[in-house]
Parts: structure tokens; C-alpha cells; sequence
């Protein structure tokens, strides 16, 4: 009598520990879930963020060469003054581009980072 108690207590504490885990693993396949969709929601907002100003600087860029071209009297004078400028500003990023991909790595990962439980 004493051994069929014992033995249906381990079936039982059998049960109760691989319904634990089997929940632990949802819970992390939750939260796992969360993490990607916060990441992937910041990084289109990102992505819009950056083709909007790429339309702007686009416009602003088309508009500095017609008023310089306009200015200098010669429209293609006015398009490559500004033409050397965006080389200048790649040729920048080129060489930033160490402390841009940090600080977009350090974004990320404090936003993979970040407590559920604050608010």
C-alpha cells in the first residue's frame, strides 16, 4: 500500500513537472514572439523614416541645383556643385559607417533587451 502512494506521488510529480515545462516553452515561444514583432515594427518605422527623408533630400537637392543653376547660368554647373556635395556627404557616411552600425546595433538590441514589466 505504502509503494503504490509513492510511486502514483512520481507519476503525479512527473505530470506536474512536464505540464511546467511544457508551459515554460510556451512562454518563451510568446516572448520570443513579442521581441521579433517590437524588432520588426522598429525597423519598418525605421525604413519609412528613411525613404521620407531620402524623398525630401531628394527634393531639396533637385532644388539647390536649379536655383545654383540658375544663380551660376549654367544648369549643369548648378547640378554638379550639388552632385560633389552628395559624393562629399557618401564619402562621410563611408567612413562613419563603424559608429552608424554600432548605434543601430545598440538600438536593437535594447529594444530586444527591454523589460515587459516596466510601463
Amino acid at each position: 500500500m505504502e509503494e503504490k502512494k509513492v510511486s502514483t506521488l512520481f507519476e503525479e510529480m512527473k505530470d506536474d513537472l512536464s505540464g511546467y515545462i511544457s508551459n515554460r516553452l510556451k512562454l518563451l515561444k510568446l516572448q520570443t514572439y513579442i521581441k521579433t514583432s517590437k524588432v520588426v515594427g522598429l525597423l519598418t518605422y525605421g525604413l519609412i523614416i528613411i525613404l521620407l527623408m531620402l524623398l525630401a533630400l531628394i527634393m531639396v537637392f533637385t532644388t539647390l541645383a536649379i536655383y545654383l543653376g540658375e544663380l551660376l547660368e549654367s544648369m549643369s554647373l548648378g547640378y554638379a556643385i550639388v552632385s560633389l556635395f552628395a559624393i562629399l556627404i557618401v564619402i562621410i557616411v563611408i567612413f562613419a559607417r563603424k559608429s552608424i552600425r554600432s548605434k543601430f546595433t545598440n538600438i536593437m538590441v535594447s529594444s530586444l533587451m527591454d523589460d515587459d514589466d516596466k510601463k
